[in-house]
């Protein structure tokens, strides 16, 4: 039997603070049931957004019908998240994708992938001087499954050359971009999910128009 040294033998203070430190797990059903039922007027909003659209979606996109996805660990933490319109396959995506991401922050996603790609890229290049695109970033991960908010994990589009952004999506295949509301920042208790939600699809999905 491997004998236990003795600084693990004891709790720390630290750790016993932890350990009688109850009240976020009291509260914690409530806090994720809000954020469902923000979640869910989003997704009510998104598809009444959509049915008045001009994109020219993939074939098989689902817009009249949201997913909403609820887990315990993310990095260790919980999180919700909303898929809609939602288009999933080996070659193809397009999905705006919310996240919920306890601790961490709010963030809307459009993951695209497939044939159109090159054609996405020189609309996304295009806008990246936008005023608008002043606080989006590129995820430039391996896949597109990657969540969390690093200078390695992410580029802002706006403070990085077309080429670069055009060799990284060539590399990783696929493009991720994002805008972010971290819990941090004050404002974040009174933001608005639906026009929060439906100005970033706007201003995202810009890259998909015909």
């Amino acid at each position: 039997m491997e004998e236990m040294s003795e600084e693990n033998s004891i709790w720390t203070s630290h750790e016993m603070e932890m350990l009688t430190h109850v009240e976020v797990f009291l509260h914690k059903p409530a806090i994720m049931k809000k954020g469902e039922r923000f979640l869910n007027a989003l997704g009510e909003g998104m598809i009444q957004e959509l049915t008045r659209s001009k994109l020219s979606f993939p074939s098989g996109t689902r817009r009249d019908k949201t997913q909403l996805a609820r887990g315990e660990n993310n990095n260790g933490f919980p999180f919700l998240s909303l898929d809609i319109p939602q288009m999933f396959s080996k070659t193809q995506m397009f999905t705006f994708r919310t996240l919920f991401w306890w601790g961490h922050y709010l963030g809307f996603s459009l993951i695209l992938k497939g044939e159109q790609l090159p054609r996405y890229t020189g609309k996304l290049i295009a806008n990246k001087n936008n005023p608008a695109w002043k606080d989006v970033y590129l995820a430039t991960t391996p896949t597109p499954w990657e969540w969390t908010w690093s200078d390695r994990n992410f580029k802002k589009i706006h403070a990085t050359s077309g080429e670069e952004l055009q060799s990284l999506i060539e590399t990783i295949g696929y493009i991720k971009i994002i805008r972010f509301f971290p819990m941090s920042d004050p404002a974040f208790i009174a933001l608005n999910w639906l026009e929060a939600g439906i100005t970033a699809w706007k201003d995202l999905s810009s890259i998909a128009d015909d």
